[in-house]
């Protein structure tokens, strides 16, 4: 049987950790120390490294393991066939690189060289996207620049979120890998290279992208909301009340009006115009208060047909 090493972080690094453990447990598992968060700033494992805990793997952690030499020295004694490197955010540099027989492996949910870098899914609903892929390719010393092993297509749904294409990509990402190690064998993997022209990068979200702009297309904003809904958040203001937005749709062929104009209630919930066509408030979170349906919000902000938010 192979030995596989595990390296990730995130939420998407989780979810392939278990999935890829139900058919073939990595023998251990590298993942991100421990950071503070929240109001009282206390200490948080990461997803992979709670996951880890409980599927009883063997799990190590580092703030930069490139820069980890005791860390880099166990896993090349503990060198496994194949070590995966998912959602991790350290960048892999020699002898790591090379030490699997079979490489290091990396799954990135988009369609290499389109989405290179940390928020691929994030961005691809913001940009109105109708598929998306998940790349298996073989790390090298670039951003996800490597050579591709395979690129399962991912349709992306039009109520789909970040967080239900994420977990479609793990799963059709982690099958496609099983199905890579136990039917066709790393024997007889066949790498090709990237396309050298095409390529896109999806950076970081910047919390300060959550902002809705009316002016944009009811559609447009929409895709915001799906993307970013859960984290950092999508958000708007009501004069000086910053008002968080969880859940939208648009609705078509409203009368001219300015941005951020009320030109309807349906439904006790407030229709908004864009810069095409309209945006239908649906769940809400005023600022200290928690998450309410938008007809609730509306009354205990007193605005009607007229009114305007930023």
């Amino acid at each position: 049987m192979f030995k596989t090493g595990f390296c990730g972080s995130g939420r998407f690094a989780e979810l392939c950790l278990r999935l890829l453990s139900e058919q073939l447990k990595p023998d251990w598992v590298v993942s991100n120390t421990p950071k503070t968060s929240g109001r009282g700033l206390q200490f948080h494992d990461t997803p992979v490294s709670v996951a880890a805990q409980e599927l009883e793997i063997p799990c190590f952690t580092t703030d930069r393991l490139s820069a980890d030499t005791e860390r880099i020295e166990w896993i090349v004694s503990n060198a496994p066939d194949i070590m995966f490197i998912i959602d991790f955010g350290h960048l892999i540099k020699e002898p790591l690189l090379s030490l699997p027989k079979y490489g290091c492996i990396n799954l990135h949910p988009s369609k290499l060289p389109l989405y290179r870098g940390s928020a691929p899914l994030q961005r691809a609903i913001m940009d109105g996207l109708e598929s998306t892929a998940v790349s298996v390719f073989r790390l090298d010393a670039g951003m996800d620049t490597g050579d591709l092993l395979s690129q399962p297509e991912v349709k992306i749904l039009k109520n789909d979120t970040y967080d239900s294409l994420l977990e479609r990509c793990a799963k059709t990402g982690c099958c496609e890998m099983l199905r890579l190690i136990f039917e066709v064998k790393p024997d007889n993997w066949k790498f090709t290279p990237q396309p050298q022209d095409g390529f896109s990068i999806a950076p970081k979200i910047d919390k300060s992208e959550g902002r809705l702009d009316w002016k944009k297309s009811a559609f447009s904003c929409s895709c915001l909301v799906r993307a970013l809904s859960n984290t950092p958040g999508v958000f708007c203001f009501n004069g000086d009340k910053r008002i968080r937005i969880f859940k939208v749709s648009v609705v078509k062929s409203q009368k001219a009006a300015e941005p951020g104009e009320i030109v309807a209630i349906e439904n006790g919930e407030p229709v908004i115009a864009c810069g095409e066509d309209a945006l239908k408030l649906e769940t809400v979170q005023p600022d200290s208060k928690k998450q309410q349906s938008a007809a609730d919000w509306l009354r205990g902000a007193r605005l009607s047909v007229g009114d305007r938010v930023q």
